[in-house]
Order: C-alpha cells, then structure tokens, then sequence
C-alpha cells in the first residue's frame, strides 16, 4: 500500500511540473533584462496614475494600512469587517469545517475544499458565502494602499490543519510568487496557541544567497545555518483568539504554518494582489467560471466586480497563459 502511495504521490508530482511548463516558459522569458525592466516601468507608470485614484480610507482602517505599509504585516479581529462578522459567514464557516472535521474523525484524511463540494454539493451556498466574505470593501481599500494598485482578488484558501506536528507542505518556510507585493489574509476560526499551528514569519537578519532561489526549506535548515554562523534570524508567530485576522505580505517574508502539535487549527488564507499582476500565469485557477463568477458578483459594487474578475483585464500572452479553468466543476 505504501509502494503504491509513493507512486500515486510522484505521479502527480510529474504531471504538476507538465502543466507548470508554460508558465515557467513565459516566467523564463519575461525574466530577460531588457523584458523585466520594461514590466517593472510600466508597473510604476500604473502606480504613479492610480496614486489620483487610490480610495479614501475610513479613521479604522488608517492604522492597518499605515503598519501594513511600514512592516508588510498588520494584525486586527473580524470585527471591523462586516463581511466577516456577520451571522452567514460565521455559519457558513462553522458548517464547512464541522463536516471537514468529522471526516478527519471519522476517515483520519483531511479532505480539500474541492473533494468536499464534490462529495457534499449542499455546501456549494456556504463556500460562495466565504468567497464573497474576502470582497468585504474595508479589506480592499486596505490592500490597495498596500499595493497602490487596483486589487485583484485570488479567491480564499480553506485550511484545517491537523495537530500531528508534521513539517510538510505550507507548514515548511516558503515564499508566494503570484505577484510583488501581494497581501494575504489569515482569519482564525479558533483560537490558535504556540502550538496550534500559528501563521509564522521569518526576519533574517543576514540574508544569505542560498536564500534567493530556494522555494521551501525546513526550520532545521535555519537552526543549522545560525550555528555555522552564516546567518541571524528572528520569528513573528501570529497567535490570536478566534476571530484574529493577520494581513501579512507572503511575497516578501518567508513564512509557514507552524507545525500543529496542540489542538487543530481552522483558518482562511484570502489572497490578493494587482489586478494586473507582474506574475499572472503563477496565480492558482478561479473556483468558478467566468459566467458563473459575474452571478456571484453581481449585486456588488464596480470595485469588488473588478477584484473578482480582475483576469479579464489581462491582454496579450498574459491572458493565454493565466489559468482560468475554474477548479470546482458544479
């Protein structure tokens, strides 16, 4: 059974680097002097003309985007943010993460987000009611003096991390690479301790070359690296009570779910970035179609309409290459 898993496992592993190809084609290219520093003047160019435009900040929401702005992170509750503190979302949460959880119990597998709609079509009205939440008007306005750009939202990550102490995956240390800068928004759904997974960053005070290209890397590496001397470091874990929410910019920290060794942990990732970000074809596929995304954003306003279909702004080999195949199939 294990031979077989360890086959499974490397298989997918094969055909994600297949698929992975044009897009580290098109990254390849657009990495060439010449192509990268036109993209990066034109993104200044779109900077300095939105700097007229950026949206008028409520007394609230000047803190969060000032130390947002000055550290890359900022840390609030739900409260302030109405999407988020209102009685749907939080049944919608609690209805999605009880079924989640009672198939761990019950299986000792942690489901994802698509097997789960798959299985239990019924919870299609709560994910769409967690979707929308990440649209909530305060959050963008934030983010996009953040990013001082437009906001393209990425749709919402639903993570119930098992408490088995294991370093795998999102709980190694890591970068993003949808886009520089990019915000992301953790909301705890319970309360997370030092040992119940919370979201961590890195501050390296000696950022050694080995650094610059490495995708993921386990916190021995860290460990084994200041006792040689070749670096400093120091850790920002997020812990927080049920209802904490952490805006953090996972372009520019390393950054992990601590290993769970406590109780579960169940927390939503939102993501967002430019509406025409430098890196489009690395941002993960929609959850719906384009036709069934403009239904469910259709009673909201022109801005959250445009964060949530931001990939039909795009033009030229940017647009080819984007992944638009909607990953929920209903």
């Amino acid at each position: 059974m294990d031979v077989a898993r360890k086959i499974v496992i490397v298989a997918k592993k094969i055909i994600h680097r297949i698929l992975q190809w044009p897009s580290k084609t098109v990254h390849s290219i657009y990495s060439i002097g010449p192509i990268k520093n036109k993209r990066y003047r034109h993104r200044i160019d779109l900077i300095r003309h939105h700097s007229q435009n950026l949206s008028v900040l409520n007394t609230d929401e000047t803190p969060l985007a000032e130390g947002l702005a000055r550290q890359g992170f900022c840390t609030t509750n739900l409260e302030i943010f109405e999407a988020f503190r209102s009685e749907k979302f939080q049944a919608a949460t609690n209805d999605i993460y009880n079924v989640i959880e009672k198939n761990y119990v019950e299986t000792g597998e942690n489901i994802d987000i698509v097997k789960l709609l798959a299985a239990k079509p019924l919870l299609l009205d709560q994910f769409k009611t967690i979707f929308r939440a990440g649209l909530d008007t305060k959050l963008l306005r934030i983010v996009e003096h953040y990013l001082r750009l437009p906001v393209g939202y990425g749709g919402v990550d639903i993570f119930f991390t098992v408490a088995d102490g294991l370093e795998r995956g999102a709980r190694a240390w890591h970068k993003d690479s949808e886009d520089n800068p990019m915000v992301k928004v953790a909301v705890y759904l319970n309360d997370v301790g030092e040992n119940d997974g919370p979201l961590e960053i890195l501050h390296l005070q000696h950022n050694a070359p080995l650094f610059e290209n490495l995708r993921g890397f386990r916190q021995q590496k860290l460990i084994d690296l200041q006792n040689e001397g070749k670096i400093k470091f120091e850790i920002t874990s997020f812990t927080g009570p049920t209802g904490a929410v952490i805006l953090c910019d996972t372009f520019k920290y390393f950054h992990r779910g601590k290993p769970a060794v406590g109780r579960n942990r169940r927390a939503l990732f939102f993501n967002y970035y430019a509406n025409k970000p430098l890196t489009p074809y690395f941002c993960p596929n929609p959850p719906f179609s384009v036709d069934r995304m403009k239904d469910l954003v259709s009673d909201l306003s022109t801005t959250q309409q445009d964060a949530a279909l931001w990939r039909e702004n795009l033009k030229g080999i940017d647009k080819i290459v984007t992944k638009r195949k909607p990953y929920l199939n209903l």
